[in-house]
C-alpha cells in the first residue's frame, strides 16, 4: 500500500516549524507512522502531535508524488 504523509518539521528557530510531505510505501498506517517519525527534521518532542496526515493513495499518486518531489515542486 502507498501513503501520503504530512509531518510537522522543526529546526528553523524557537517555536517555528513547517510541514513536509513524504510518500511512503508500507503495509499499514502504523508501520508508515513508525517510518515517518524517524524521518529527518520531524519534530521529536511531541511526535504524535507532529502527524498532520497519513492517507492511503494509489500507486499512480505515489509515483507522481515522488516525481514532483524529485523536481522540487513540494
Amino acid at each position: 500500500m502507498y501513503y501520503k504523509v504530512i509531518m510537522e518539521c522543526g529546526h528553523i528557530g524557537a517555536g517555528n516549524n513547517h510541514e513536509k510531505v513524504w510518500f511512503i510505501k508500507g503495509g499499514d498506517p502504523m508501520s508508515v507512522l513508525s517510518t515517518a517519525i524517524r524521518l529527518p527534521g520531524v519534530k521529536k518532542k511531541h511526535t504524535l502531535n507532529s502527524v498532520k496526515l497519513i492517507k492511503e493513495i494509489t500507486k499512480d499518486d505515489y509515483r507522481s508524488g515522488l516525481s514532483e518531489k524529485r523536481r522540487g515542486m513540494q
